[in-house]
């Protein structure tokens, strides 16, 4: 029996890419997968290169909306998603031919909720690679390449575990990374996670981007109310996998706001998120940092990221200090 496999694809104004990404999608080697391409109110040529693509291959469910964003477009597709599985494609990106068949593959033999594989980081004209290449995962002892590969593409979760805990991404205005929370909580509550050491994923950079703009103030805005419903719920649920490296994950991604994204944030933006993780963390604040001197030398995350973590918990300590004082 060969399960089906939900490839879910949110489309804004890709008409440049889409085509490569749906080729890539539909001659993959794994053949039983539909392709759920939700177009979310693109003006540009988008909508005509999917009706035609749709015309051609019944495996393709294509829906089009007036534009809501893309946590939106995607919920809108797991709702029309009818596979065991589910994985997330985004258009401007495209896979290689074998990454279903080797993800679906270790997650039958392992019974996993979640299989991790790697990335290949490209510029748009396919040079300057980088290859994140995931090692193994044990749980409890080495769950690290789950946070280090954070992103909601790269990953294959079984549907019974999304429908289980009722995941849902959530749209906020002006935010991004809305995906970095789900993959945070699959990380502590999935079970059987493993990985394909493999790097079929690959992951455009364009120098259009938000991250790419030097010019903008604020690349994006953190992702106030999914990540503080994720930290929740996670507490309810009580971790199925390690909470130290859990810790680490939450420790990391904040980090990376702190040091890295909100550097050209305004001053008013800064204070709302200090006081945001001021108010999120206060409670388990020293149990964090316990987490990650229990952790740290052994956790396998590179120098800079292990600094930035130490900088962001020396600032905090100074910050609840001050409270107490």
């Amino acid at each position: 029996m060969n399960p089906l496999v939900s490839v879910i694809v949110p489309l804004y104004n890709c008409g440049e890419y889409i085509e490569k990404c749906m080729t890539s999608i539909l001659k993959q080697s794994y053949r039983h997968i539909e392709a759920i391409v939700i177009n979310d109110g693109s003006t540009d040529n988008s909508d005509q290169i999917m009706r035609h693509f749709a015309g051609q291959d019944p495996r393709i469910k294509y829906m089009f909306q007036s534009n809501h964003g893309v946590a939106h477009a995607r919920n809108a597709a797991l709702q029309a998603a009818a596979g065991n599985y589910i994985l997330f494609v985004d258009a401007d990106d495209y896979i290689g031919i074998h990454y279903i068949r080797d993800m679906i593959e270790c997650a039958e033999k392992n019974g996993s909720d979640l299989v991790i594989a790697g990335f290949t980081m490209e510029d748009e004209g396919g040079k300057n690679r980088t290859v994140l290449l995931p090692q193994n995962y044990e749980r409890f002892h080495n769950e690290v390449w789950a946070y280090r590969l954070s992103a909601c593409c790269g990953r294959m979760y079984r549907r019974d575990f999304w429908d289980k805990y009722q995941i849902q991404f959530v749209q906020e205005e002006g935010a991004r990374a809305e995906d970095i929370p789900i993959t945070l909580f699959a990380n502590a509550m999935a079970g059987n996670i493993a990985v394909v050491s493999s790097a079929e994923y690959y992951y455009v950079q364009h120098m259009s981007s938000a991250m790419h703009n030097r010019e903008q103030k604020v690349p994006f805005l953190f992702p106030y109310t999914a990540f503080r419903m994720m930290y929740n719920k996670v507490a309810e649920c009580k971790p199925y996998n390690s909470k130290p490296f859990f810790n680490m994950g939450i420790l990391k991604f904040l980090a990376q706001f702190e040091f890295v994204i909100y550097r050209r944030a305004s001053r008013a933006e800064k204070k709302r998120f200090r006081l945001y993780v001021q108010q999120l963390l206060q409670d388990d604040y020293a149990e964090m940092a316990d987490s990650w001197k229990q952790i740290r030398r052994t956790c396998g995350l590179p120098l800079s990221h292990k600094a930035a973590i130490d900088l962001f918990v020396l600032k905090y300590k100074v910050l609840y200090a001050r409270q107490i004082g």
